[in-house]
């Protein structure tokens, strides 16, 4: 059974526009009439005279995201013939340009981040000297000549591996001893006594096979990034093939784990591979690399809703940590992974906490504030779970809550729909205290538009915010806080 959408046949690529009707279409099988639901939801045919094509008038969808899409022909018989499909609702918001431009400015953000983060936050030995590369400029060096010439001084080392001499104790021959003191208390079975071995698990080795291991690791984040040209991946994969060959080499089986390098060793100093093999790890220990998780990468465009979601998230943090009248004192953004960083956003959780005096401010992502909350909740019988809440307390004030959600709607002039207003005024009027008392003093909307941002005297603000577009966030962030 072949299904058409809108006149054009079904296929992985077909989506419903956001907020417009379609019609979908299929010719039965022979002698069969069908059923279709759409997201558990019969919907009702039409055939017109003459014509064997069934047809269902799909509803404008409110939300975007995947809906389950399943036809049934049923047959006199009772035989029945079932077919599931993924089709997917989009927003014409956003365009396979802009979704480019938010991956692209998320390479941007996360270095940024580290920047704005370092210090008491991060780790001292994470400090990069400059402003760390983003995974793009990354992948320039990764590809330059100074790999190929650190995997060719790897190669040499690796077939005459620096070796140490480690004590050990071993019982000896009384034909082979060198300590003749203890002669006339010789036991049959000979005496203990320190016979160096020679081993290969040298300092030298341990910071070899660390840095192959961090750079298999940061090729393969290279490898997960969309829109990779098709040379660079050959070039990549190749270089990753290279160094994962070099790592299972047997020599540095035998070499223990990661260890602390505070500085080049003589031998290092001496040795022209072992210098390379330092230069490559110092760079990579100044130049570490923030990356998205994958899932986030990986989002395809039909989920712009998310993927916008979670840059206005970043963008955001970005604006407070960068306002100079707050410090930041807790963080849950930047997590270390293999030897780099991970940007993460929990759901619920808190992204930053920062201090103003004796106010204390916590971003947070999509809380949700229950009917009868503890400390904040719903004040009606909903649970709201705005996309960002930056909660401000103070232990002589009552709370303070400015609300910002992301909306991937806009009206065909590029502002914000009109309907879109109510979510704030629901937001403005819903969230207090147990004791009945609204907390929300302000609520930005967030839209991929153009133009200016609209603040209204009631707390409620359109803002704007795109790639290209940014100068609105922080001023009203500054004035909504009164810093």
């Amino acid at each position: 059974m072949d299904l058409w959408l809108d006149g054009q046949p079904l296929g992985p690529e077909s989506a419903l526009e956001l907020w417009r009707p379609a019609e979908l279409a299929c010719v039965p099988p022979s002698g069969a009439t069908l059923q279709l639901w759409l997201a558990e939801v019969a919907l009702l045919p039409f055939l017109r005279p003459g014509d064997p094509t069934w047809r269902w008038v799909v509803p404008p969808q409110t939300s975007v995201g995947v809906l389950a899409l399943r036809v049934c022909a049923t047959w006199p018989s009772g035989a029945t013939e079932m077919q599931s499909v993924a089709l997917w609702v989009r927003s014409s918001a956003l365009d396979s340009a802009q979704y480019q431009a938010l991956l692209a400015d998320l390479d941007v953000l996360g270095p940024r981040l580290l920047l704005a983060l370092r210090g008491a936050l991060l780790p001292t030995a994470w400090l990069p000297a400059t402003a760390p590369l983003t995974p793009a400029e990354d992948l320039a060096t990764l590809l330059g000549a100074d790999l190929d010439r650190f995997c060719l001084a790897a190669e040499r080392l690796l077939q005459r591996p620096p070796d140490h001499l480690r004590p050990q104790v071993r019982r000896s021959d009384p034909g082979r001893m060198r300590d003749f003191s203890r002669l006339d208390r010789l036991p049959p079975e000979g005496l203990l006594e320190p016979q160096p071995q020679t081993s290969f698990d040298s300092l030298e080795n341990r910071l070899l096979k660390q840095t192959l291991t961090r750079l298999a690791h940061r090729i393969s984040q290279s490898l997960i990034y969309p829109g990779l040209p098709g040379a660079a991946r050959h070039a990549l994969e190749a270089a990753h093939t290279r160094i994962q060959h070099l790592r299972a080499s047997p020599v540095l089986g035998m070499v223990g784990p990661r260890t602390q390098v505070s500085g080049p060793t003589t031998r290092m100093q001496r040795d022209p591979d072992l210098r390379r093999v330092w230069q490559m790890w110092r760079h990579l220990q100044q130049h570490p690399l923030v990356a998205w998780d994958a899932a986030t990468l990986a989002l395809p465009i039909q989920r712009l809703d998310l993927l916008y979601e979670r840059w206005c998230a970043l963008r955001v943090a970005l604006a407070l940590l960068e306002l100079p009248v707050l410090q930041a004192v807790a963080q849950n953004l930047l997590q270390p992974t293999q030897d780099d960083w991970g940007v993460v956003l929990t759901e619920g959780g808190s992204l930053v906490q920062l201090e103003h005096g004796a106010y204390r401010l916590n971003l947070r992502y999509q809380p949700r504030y229950t009917p009868g909350g503890h400390d904040l909740g719903s004040l009606d019988r909903h649970t709201r779970i705005p996309d960002l809440a930056l909660e401000i307390t103070c232990a002589h004030a009552a709370p303070h809550v400015i609300i910002l959600d992301a909306k991937y709607r806009r009206d065909p002039h590029g502002g914000l729909p009109e309907a879109a207003l109510a979510d704030a005024y629901s937001y403005l009027g819903s969230i207090g205290t147990p004791a009945g008392q609204r907390v929300v003093h302000a609520v930005a909307l967030l839209y991929p538009g153009q133009g200016a941002a609209e603040i209204y005297p009631n707390g409620i603000a359109l803002i704007p915010l795109r790639p290209d577009l940014i100068h609105d966030l922080s001023p009203w962030l500054a004035q909504s806080m009164g810093v």
